[in-house]
């Protein structure tokens, strides 16, 4: 998506919606969380990734701001009425390292009475994001403020075991690239075998995104991941599906995971 010439990104930005796609639990099928994902309505069909628009909208402070306060806006309406009812599920939003480690996050969560559910908020930074010194910065702001952190995209950054030592991080979401291939390539299982130790090690839980098959699911729960995100259990659901989804989970689904599972261990 491009915008088209003469088009104004900040009202761009006023249509801005959220989605939210589960993050689930491999081992029950309970709703573990959400994942905020940006969306622009589009009137030819479904709505679309902001994606393209990212580098636009990093570019001018003004612009993120303004997308980060309707998103944070957007979790108010949409996900504060059920944390009351629902008390164990999370919900994630992607912010750039610069704003948590000046503060603008922790200033936004104020102003919109977010402070009292900080524990069930959790910023995602890039692997990449986190490495720079921006990115350690704003890892200790965060630990600091009591704001969780999922390290996103684990696996595209080339980082080293050296790099990852001293950072705190409550979740590590394994990269889709890393997920695609585990039916194809044999050392792929134990790629993720050692990321989910590496996680171990730095006390996180693990989050695998990009999980489209059932043989995939089955792989990652055998390897020891925590959670799933992907289209084998749904796609991003608008705000009034929420309540339902976490209700309903996806029990039966892990019902059928399991029996598969040790049936294989049996055999």
């Amino acid at each position: 998506m491009t915008l088209p010439p003469g088009a104004d990104l900040g009202r761009t930005l006023e249509r801005v919606i959220a989605h939210y796609q589960p993050i689930v639990e491999l081992g029950t099928g309970k709703v573990a969380g959400f994942e905020m994902l940006a969306r622009i309505p589009d009137e030819a069909g479904p709505a679309r990734s902001i994606g393209p628009l990212v580098e636009a909208i990093e570019g001018d402070p003004q612009h993120l701001e303004r997308l980060m306060w309707r998103l944070l806006t957007a979790i108010k309406r949409d996900v504060l009425p059920l944390f009351a009812r629902f008390p164990d599920f999370y919900v994630s939003v992607n912010v750039p390292p610069a704003m948590i480690g000046d503060g603008k996050i922790v200033e936004m969560l104020t102003e919109l009475g977010l402070t009292s559910c900080v524990d069930r908020l959790v910023c995602e930074v890039t692997e990449r994001q986190a490495l720079s010194a921006a990115g350690r910065a704003a890892l200790e702001a965060a630990r600091m403020a009591r704001v969780r952190i999922a390290m996103d995209d684990f696996g595209t950054g080339n980082s080293g075991l050296a790099q990852l030592l001293g950072l705190t991080f409550d979740l590590l979401k394994i990269d889709r690239s890393q997920v695609e291939p585990l039916l194809k390539d044999p050392t792929a299982d134990r790629l993720v075998r050692g990321i989910v130790a590496l996680a171990s090690v730095l006390r996180a839980r693990t989050v695998a995104e990009g999980v489209e098959t059932a043989a995939q699911a089955f792989f990652l729960h055998a390897a020891g991941i925590d959670y799933g995100q992907g289209w084998f259990w749904s796609r991003a659901l608008p705000p009034e599906e929420l309540a339902r989804t976490i209700e309903r989970g996806f029990g039966e689904r892990q019902r059928t995971l399991l029996a598969s599972l040790h049936a294989t261990k049996l055999e």
